[in-house]
């Protein structure tokens, strides 16, 4: 399955890093240096390809609390934006 996945997005012209297990998946969480980081700024929707050693080194950055944090605060925003 992974294998036709990745195959179809790279059919429609994206490059597929395979860089995580799931017990590590936190590593490219909202919030970690892996979400959008090296893809250049929100501001700009276009953004910028990269290559798989810069996917890989901002998955390498990545710490649990950061990704802890990141998830609690877009939680918070939820339940905020839910409520009103």
């Amino acid at each position: 399955m992974k294998a036709a996945v990745a195959e179809f997005i790279d059919s429609i012209g994206y490059g597929v890093v395979d860089a995580v297990t799931p017990a590590d998946s936190w590593r490219q969480a909202t919030g970690t240096p892996a979400w959008g980081t090296p893809y250049g700024p929100y501001a700009d929707e276009r953004g910028r390809p990269v290559g798989e050693g810069t996917v890989r080194a901002a998955l390498a950055t990545a710490t649990l609390a950061t990704a802890t944090l990141a998830t609690a605060t877009l939680a918070t925003a939820t339940l905020a934006t839910a409520t009103r």
